[in-house]
């Protein structure tokens, strides 16, 4: 039986619905348009990227043998978008892709053309709504960045039809437009081509675009364009004194300032590649005298002192090219290096910075700075993490702790613990503050050590107790102890691993929750959680499963939202949230559920989780640590800041230690209010417990903002 489903359509509905109509018949039409030959290979990616924001097409083919044609038409016809394929021998690019635009000019569906390559993508931003987009089209002429996210430039792509625009030039051709035409430049997070560069024409690309600038050469002598572009072609194809010889005759033209710039800058680049780094410096520094904006021939001069270890002369040069980037923020030149200014500058500093720093600039900014940045390689990163130790600060110069509170806390389990003397090592602590406003130790104690290397020196079984402390902590100056007994808990699991490791207590709804690493077997790691009974001393609790587990699973850390509801961070980079769900909400067959997923700066790859959460105000304080594996492990510690509602990152610290040990670890901390402190509890080479009280004020300034 069909339904059908009736409609009441009144005055105004209709009205409505022939506004809609009028404005999608005003909302200027998109071609796109381009020529292509033997691009079977890369065309469908490029189509595919193109497709969502065009209304027809108009393509050149100048000789194609294989399917390209037939691929084109097929794509097209599948997502019902018209448009037209033209066949033209080619000539030479500026020709060819004239002919192209002529042949859009008796289209329909055609206000605007969108000038591509087939091995191009065009990125349309998360934002950009097609419709909205070409509503905004009013100028002749549009500029839109292209390249990649390290190296990227602008360069004509949408052009209005029908004004008469061309191509000129036989190769690296760009379009002429007329007189008195209106420019703009779409933002990259608007639109953006990704140019890949590998499509079917590009073996012979060097050979033929030599060709084709002599030839232009021979017709146009002393084109500043043609010899510009013929020095890139012998450059790139290896000719270097032929690259050297043009670039120098392009210096000698005069004209556009970026051609001249980039002209110094290549002759020197051309030198290094022949060993002669005399005249590569020389020729950077004339490029510096010509126009000092642009940095990445003094970034060369910097790395090639600093590989020499000339880091007085690298300093020197580095402080020319930063104050040249500090002064000059807004960027829009030729052929830009952008990873250079975004961190690469940075980054060779990290280095230089520990030999020469005479204007004491902070080098824990610099080193974060080229962590965070989203294309940084992480070998560089890596690198900048071992150089870390040098520059590190030390959260314990800014310790404000009242001995006698520290000490009551050091004491926890100590008499306990007498009939294993010499056995275990009092170890990491963690804590929270209960309903009753009362602060909740635990302190880990361990069987095993850590030697000289930084190696694990383990008995039999690798053991675990731990010891619960209660403290009245209403008078900030003499803390008073309320209870104190070891945690009992399920030892059916004890196997090669005795005990619940790395407890992190919680306080959520009147209850102290924990999570701990539960060793099952070797290298088989899970993690429990559970609630500890404050009165019987003793835990609830059961394994968390996720889907997709590792064998090793640990770091999860706890914190209730601005509903106050529990939730879990399984992963930081990106940041992965969820619940534990239970059938029976008995600690049985729980499992990790994911609810939000908040992309994070990629230093974030290198976090876990150290702590549970702690709220202040609409804010939910973590600190993590980060593990450098070098010779040896060194341990450091940030601050994590997330939006108590939303769950999105707001800021995070620069790295630091608490006293520049090579191993600290902590569990927990907490937030006296009334004094506006940190408590921090870690430990040291895991045989250590130590307490600190930090002010809040001192870790906001270490704060780097998102």
């Amino acid at each position: 039986m069909t339904e059908y489903i009736r409609f009441n359509m009144n005055d105004d509905s209709v009205e409505n619905i022939r506004v809609i109509k009028e404005e999608i018949e005003k909302t200027p039409k998109l071609c796109l348009n381009m020529i292509v030959k033997n691009e079977s290979k890369v065309i469908r990616r490029l189509l595919e990227s193109a497709a969502p924001i065009i209304d027809s097409y108009c393509i050149c083919d100048t000789g194609s043998t294989d399917d390209t044609k037939e691929i084109i038409r097929d794509f097209f016809a599948s997502k019902n978008i018209p448009g037209k394929i033209v066949e033209e021998p080619f000539k030479d690019f500026g020709y060819n892709r004239s002919y192209a635009l002529k042949a859009c000019e008796d289209m329909d569906n055609a206000d605007y053309i969108l000038l591509l390559d087939a091995d191009m993508i065009l990125k349309i931003g998360e934002k950009t709504t097609p419709h909205e987009f070409k509503k905004s089209l009013t100028h002749d002429v549009y500029h839109v960045f292209q390249g990649n996210d390290d190296f990227y430039y602008k360069n004509t792509r949408i052009v209005k039809n029908r004004l008469g625009m061309y191509y000129w030039g036989v190769t690296h051709e760009y379009v002429k437009s007329p007189d008195g035409s209106t420019t703009e430049r779409i933002n990259k997070d608007v639109l953006f081509i990704n140019d890949i560069g590998d499509g079917g024409s590009k073996a012979d690309k060097f050979i033929r675009d030599i060709n084709l600038l002599t030839k232009g050469l021979e017709e146009n002598p002393n084109n500043d364009r043609y010899t510009f572009y013929l020095a890139n072609s012998y450059r790139d194809s290896g000719n270097y004194e032929k690259a050297i010889e043009y670039f120098k005759k392009r210096i000698e033209l005069g004209g556009w300032y970026e051609e001249i710039w980039f002209s110094y800058y290549s002759i020197g680049k051309c030198y290094k590649h022949m060993g002669d780094m005399p005249n590569a410096i020389y020729h950077w520094l004339e490029g510096y005298n010509f126009y000092p904006n642009r940095i990445e021939n003094l970034y060369e001069i910097i790395t090639h002192y600093r590989h020499l270890g000339k880091n007085r002369l690298a300093y020197t040069y580095f402080t020319i090219a930063n104050k040249e980037r500090t002064n000059h923020p807004e960027r829009d030149y030729l052929f830009m290096q952008k990873d250079i200014y975004d961190y690469k500058l940075d980054y060779e500093f990290s280095i230089i910075g520990y030999y020469c720093n005479e204007d004491k600039l902070n080098l824990p900014q610099y080193c974060m700075k080229v962590l965070a940045h989203p294309t940084c390689e992480e070998g560089t990163a890596k690198n900048v993490l071992s150089n870390y130790k040098f520059y590190t600060s030390r959260l314990k110069d800014w310790d404000t702790t009242v001995d006698h509170n520290s000490e009551l806390l050091k004491k926890v389990g100590k008499k306990m613990m007498e009939t294993h003397s010499g056995e275990f090592n009092s170890s990491t602590p963690t804590m929270c503050i209960n309903d009753k406003g009362d602060l909740v130790v635990n302190i880990r104690y361990v069987d095993y050590k850590i030697d000289d290397n930084g190696g694990y020196v383990n008995k039999e079984h690798i053991s675990t107790k731990n010891i619960v402390g209660v403290f009245d902590i209403s008078n900030p100056m003499e803390w008073k102890q309320k209870d104190e007994f070891l945690l009992e808990y399920n030892t059916d699991i004890d196997n090669l691993y005795v005990g619940l490791e790395d407890i992190r207590l919680h306080s959520h709804g009147g209850k102290v929750y924990y999570n701990a690493n539960r060793g099952l077997s070797y290298h088989n790691i899970k993690v429990e959680h559970g609630i500890i009974d404050m009165d019987e001393g003793i835990t609830k609790s059961g394994i968390i499963s996720k889907s997709g587990q590792h064998d090793v699973e640990k770091n999860w850390v706890i914190f209730n939202d601005a509903t106050n509801t529990q939730k879990i961070i399984y992963g930081w980079h990106p940041l992965v949230i969820g619940n534990i769900e239970s059938p029976t909400r008995d600690f049985e067959n729980m499992e990790f559920v994911q609810t939000h997923v908040v992309q994070t700066p990629i230093l974030f790859r290198f976090l876990r989780g150290s702590t549970n959460g702690v709220k202040i105000g609409n804010e939910i304080w973590f600190i993590c640590h980060v593990v450098s594996y070098e010779d040896r492990r060194y341990y450091y510690h940030i601050f994590v800041v997330l939006d108590a509602a939303t769950y999105q990152l707001k800021k995070y610290s620069t790295l630091f230690t608490f006293e520049k040990e090579k191993v600290e670890y902590t569990l927990g901390f907490i937030h006296i209010k009334d004094t506006n402190q940190f408590y921090i509890g870690y430990s040291l080479m895991d045989r250590e417990t130590h307490f600190m009280t930090v002010s809040k004020r001192v870790v906001d300034g270490m704060m780097i903002t998102v």
